[in-house]
């Protein structure tokens, strides 16, 4: 078949061609952004993170700060930063406070990526000037 006019076709295969190449683009940025997203290894470390702020921000910082008054608070953090408080497994993040995270142990086993509650644990470090935020945290997991 023979066009009358290729002058006139010439602009509409260029404007298909780069909206084929821009939807290309689109398709495999959303991939990666769906393999980063969804990846069971980060999925269970962003719930470890989320779960191990609120135990220390809400429920340890509030439960042990309270017991202490005035410079002694400052005495016994100082005491724990180097070694830090002592292990919290992920057993205990799920269960504390009447299981308020007991929900999240589905992202500990989480598409064939399943995390041993008994091993898996974090360690809180105390920064100055120990308000309820100043603090870091060291992340041990024993997931395959």
């Amino acid at each position: 078949m023979k066009f009358r006019n290729p002058k006139l076709f010439a602009p509409i295969a260029q404007k298909i061609a780069l909206v084929l190449i821009a939807v290309s683009v689109i398709l495999v940025g959303a991939n990666v952004f769906a393999m980063f997203y969804f990846d069971p290894e980060k999925v269970t470390q962003r719930e470890m993170e989320k779960i191990s702020k609120d135990f220390y921000e809400n429920y340890f910082y509030r439960n042990y700060a309270a017991d202490l008054v005035g410079n002694e608070l400052k005495e016994e953090f100082d005491k724990l930063r180097e070694p830090g408080f002592s292990r919290v497994y992920l057993r205990q993040l799920l269960l504390y406070d009447n299981g308020k995270h007991a929900d999240s142990a589905k992202y500990f086993n989480y598409n064939g990526y399943k995390c041993d509650t008994n091993k898996t644990y974090v360690i809180f470090y105390p920064d100055p000037p120990y308000l309820e935020k100043d603090y870091h945290t060291e992340y041990h997991y024993d997931c395959h």
